[in-house]
């Protein structure tokens, strides 16, 4: 009995012994098999060595094929295109239609047409306010007018007129100076009637010169009176020209007033379609809540109709069946609420939406008519138009003023020359008292009626003179007159020409290729209207080149020289392009930060078309250089991962740890970097996993 008492611990320690030495086994291969599952489950990652190199940079870029010299094609008028002949990408001849238009008057001839009726306008003016003969009027519209030879040889006749007029005077004032002194010869024989004689002749030529004077005045007074008609002519055609702008300007303004209106209508039709809208939503919530309320009824006399088959008292089920009613009856009145708030929502619609409808129609004959712009020169022009009346009308007052002083001016002639008159009949009696005193009277009277015919003969010869310098004045006012009429005239038949070849342009009429080449855009399409001078159409000119332009930032620029060859992306499909370097100037989208690339292209391409280009830098050595597919970026900027080794008891682990970097250059595989490391690190290129910062990663076998 001692020895199996003895025995037994010892067993029982064995026994613990094994099964412990069991269990941290067990223990030992779970955990072995469980590091190795957490490891599959790990993100695989293949990584490379951070080392120095030799980077070739490149400076790619896309951008679109525009031509080097386009030629715009435009035309002078308002037309609409009834259909186009072309299309972009097709070849053309010098003269191949581009666009056919449709048949209707241009805008060109609207107002070739009204500024026809402005000439004619004028020239009617004219001729009203030249007084011009009818005969006269007749010839210059029939072409029947004299040449200028002979306009120059009626002025010469009228100028020769007044050369045998200027003669005859010339002669009379002969004759009476001759007449006095044969007077004055016969006094001498007898008594001295000198101091008469002088007398009577300076009284003879101031009587004269103020008859001139009155001439004069005479003619400046018909002078002032034909500037106020001619005033008062002006004035009437600018009444008319200011009645024309303002008529133009309320047309426009009545149907600008009808446009800004709109809106604000529109804006009431709306809401009263929101407040519509809203009445109804309200409507049929409440008939919800109402019908909703009447089941609830319903359904709780139901139940008390099962629950109380034989009531004992009738009072209670008649109290709900009389609230059921009661409901009902409500429900048909909100029900009748409703339709009319659908009936009054339905109307508000479509009365915004025929009034929406109407709006195009008047928006388009606004701006058809010129809109704001237009309206704004009508009125510039209207002001102009009433400055100018103005103007015409105190040009009426002020002619007006030099009539009354030119007659004013006539009336003090005429005195004067009546009051020199009265001082000749005074010298002359005078003179014959004397001449009479002497025993030869009868020769004095004989000589002294030799001197009154040669006097009458000079006033007569001064009269025909004055009349032959009137006649010649009137002759070139005439003749000024007629060749203004005439240039008037003639700027008429020239309008009429230019309104019947619009007319004719107006049939049939197409825009024909101006050059030889490619069309590359078209800017209208059938059915819209061109303008004028406007770019319809743009055609490459044969034989002129292409032009690609990118930007790049000003470090990538400064390693780029003009005359650099530049290489095409998926190059195989372009037969024989080239790309050369033209230009490097600063990007006008942001000029401190880049560069605007212009290269020339050669070759078959066409406007329009996109191409991808890469330029080269030159090479250059770095510390750092890593895959490009070792780069990565978030929010935060550029970065790499780095596989960091931490060790443990059951081997090593590996954690993707963070590096901040700065991109220096890169070329299609490598990429240059600047970063806290120290050029032996493995760093991650690719993963089977999203690696994040921190957590750990498995390498590839």
């Amino acid at each position: 009995m001692e020895m199996n008492e003895n025995t037994n611990p010892s067993k029982r320690r064995e026994w613990v012994k094994n099964a412990a030495i069991i269990f941290l086994s067990i223990m030992l291969v779970l955990t072995f098999f469980s590091n190795t599952i957490m490891n599959y489950s790990l993100p695989e990652v293949a990584t490379e060595y951070v080392q120095s190199g030799t980077i070739t940079a490149k400076v790619r870029g896309t951008g679109n094929i525009t031509a080097s010299d386009p030629y715009n094609v435009s035309i002078e008028e308002s037309r609409v295109i009834s259909s186009v002949a072309v299309k972009v990408g097709d070849e053309v001849k010098k003269g191949d239609v581009l666009f056919y238009l449709e048949d209707e008057e241009s805008t060109e001839l609207l107002e070739a047409e009204k500024e026809l009726n402005t000439l004619i306008l004028a020239y009617q003016v004219a001729v009203i306010t030249e007084s011009m003969k009818v005969g006269t009027v007749s010839s210059i519209e029939n072409d029947n007018t004299l040449t200028l030879t002979q306009k120059q040889q009626k002025l010469q006749n009228a100028m020769a007129a007044v050369d045998v007029a200027q003669a005859e005077y010339d002669s009379a004032t002969l004759q009476v100076a001759s007449a006095n002194k044969e007077v004055g010869y016969i006094g001498n024989q007898v008594v001295d009637t000198s101091s008469e004689k002088s007398a009577v002749s300076n009284a003879q030529k101031e009587a004269n010169n103020a008859a001139q004077a009155v001439a004069n005045a005479q003619a400046n007074a018909a002078k002032a009176i034909e500037d106020v008609t001619i005033a008062k002519n002006n004035v009437t055609v600018k009444e008319e020209e200011l009645t024309l702008a303002n008529a133009e300007i309320e047309s426009m303004q009545t149907l600008k007033n009808e446009v800004s209106s709109y809106s604000t209508t529109l804006q009431n039709k709306q809401s009263a379609v929101d407040a519509a809208s809203t009445a109804l939503a309200n409507a049929e919530s409440t008939l919800n809540n109402a019908q909703s309320d009447l089941q609830r009824l319903k359904d709780a006399l139901n139940q008390w109709q099962n629950d109380n088959p034989n009531p004992a008292n009738p009072e209670d089920e008649w109290k709900q069946i009389e609230a059921v009613q009661k409901q009902e009856e409500k429900v048909n009145q909100i029900s009748s609420e409703h339709a009319n708030a659908k009936a009054a929502f339905d109307t508000a619609k479509q009365d915004y939406d025929s009034y929406v409808s109407a709006y195009p129609s008047l928006q388009e004959q606004y701006n058809n008519m010129g809109g704001d712009a237009k309206l704004n020169q009508l009125i510039a022009n209207a002001a102009m138009k009433e400055n100018e009346l103005e103007q015409a009308k105190q040009a009426v007052i002020n002619a007006e003023n030099q009539v009354a002083e030119a007659n004013k001016e006539v009336a003090n002639k005429q005195n004067e020359q009546s009051n020199k008159t009265s001082a000749v009949t005074n010298a002359q009696q005078a003179l014959t008292d004397k001449e009479n005193s002497n025993d030869n009277t009868v020769a004095k009277a004989n000589a002294s009626n030799q001197l009154l015919e040669a006097q009458d003969r000079q006033e007569k010869a001064q009269t025909a003179l004055d009349k032959a310098k009137e006649d010649m004045a009137e002759i070139q006012k005439e003749l000024l007159a007629e060749i203004n009429l005439e240039s008037q005239n003639e700027a008429i038949e020239l309008q009429m020409e230019k309104i019947e070849k619009l007319k004719e342009k107006s049939i049939g009429a197409t825009i024909d290729a101006p050059v030889d080449g490619v069309v590359i855009s078209l800017d209208k399409a059938s059915g819209e209207k061109t303008e004028p001078q406007a770019t319809l159409a743009v055609v490459q000119v044969a034989g002129k080149g292409f032009t690609l332009s990118f930007s790049a930032t000003t470090e990538q620029a400064k390693k780029l020289s003009v005359g650099d060859m530049a290489e095409l992306q998926n190059a195989w499909y372009y037969d024989d392009v080239k790309a050369t370097l033209a230009s490097i100037k600063p990007d006008p989208d942001d000029p401190a930060q880049k560069k605007l690339l212009t290269f020339n292209v050669e070759g078959d391409v066409q406007a329009g078309q996109s191409l991808s280009l890469s330029v080269g830098q030159r090479s250059s050595e770095y510390e750092l250089v890593v895959p490009n597919s070792a780069i990565r970026e978030d929010n935060n900027g550029k970065f790499i991962l780095i596989v960091e080794s931490k060790s443990s008891p059951l081997g090593n682990r590996y954690i993707a740890t963070r590096v901040d970097v700065e991109v220096l250059a890169s070329d299609d595989t490598h990429t240059a970097i600047s970063a806290g490391l120290y050029g032996y690190e493995y760093v991650i290129t690719t993963a089977t996993k999203p690696v994040e910062a921190g957590k750990q990663v498995r390498l590839t076998d």
